[in-house]
């Protein structure tokens, strides 16, 4: 269920559809109209007693609410997901490589001829891109644990089955990093609730004190 935060016509989401830890497809959803749906909902009835020259009555008053809610009727666009390369370990690898060769060649001809800055920017080419490589395989690795957070389809009004899902998949917002859409696969229409029930009037009945 998604919060309202939005008017009509100019609400857009991304949503990222995952099966088996994997990010299959990424939806593009558009809010094309708002409507609202309302339903009665009947409260316990309340009974009150009391005692009156000896005599024991009672009253029982019943209570009705009519609650309503937010639907928005959106426009979905399906496309393939494609993962992104991540530009972390390119980085690394392009600082990490040149920095291995020049400690090696500075192994060859001794650390006490090699200049003091060859030194010290082989270090920094090393160290850096050491770190990069692992803050970017620390990143997809936590990426991939968090992948099955997220709700059924069956919440964004449409069916996992019917759309030949298997079972397990889930909908993400936000999608996970290091995704995009690729290939157009298609347009459906949903209509999905956004926000909760709000009571808008409340209806009481009874029918006055009687003997009990």
């Amino acid at each position: 269920m998604f919060d309202s935060n939005e008017r009509a016509g100019s609400d857009r989401r991304v949503i990222a559809i995952i099966a088996r830890h994997e990010v299959i497809e990424m939806w593009h959803m558009y809010r094309m109209r708002t409507d609202y749906r309302e339903r009665d909902i009947q409260l316990p009835k309340e009974v009150k007693t009391r005692v009156i020259s000896g005599r024991r009555e009672r009253r029982e008053i019943y209570r009705r609410q009519v609650a309503r809610q937010e639907w928005g009727h959106y426009a979905i666009e399906r496309y393939q997901a494609t993962r992104m390369l991540p530009w972390t370990p390119a980085l690394g690898l392009s600082m990490l490589i040149p920095g291995t060769l020049f400690a090696a060649s500075s192994a060859n001809q001794g650390i006490t001829e090699v200049p003091l800055t060859m030194l010290v920017i082989q270090s920094a080419l090393i160290t850096i891109g050491g770190l990069l490589a692992v803050a970017s395989g620390w990143r997809i690795l936590t990426q991939r644990v968090r992948s099955t957070d997220g709700i059924p389809l069956e919440s964004l009004g449409v069916s996992s089955h019917a759309l030949g899902f298997t079972s397990g998949a889930v909908a993400s917002e936000p999608s996970p990093s290091g995704y995009r859409a690729g290939r157009l696969m298609g347009v459906m229409e949903a209509d999905v609730a956004v926000g909760e029930w709000q009571v808008v009037e409340e209806h009481v009945s009874e029918l006055g004190w009687h003997p009990a």
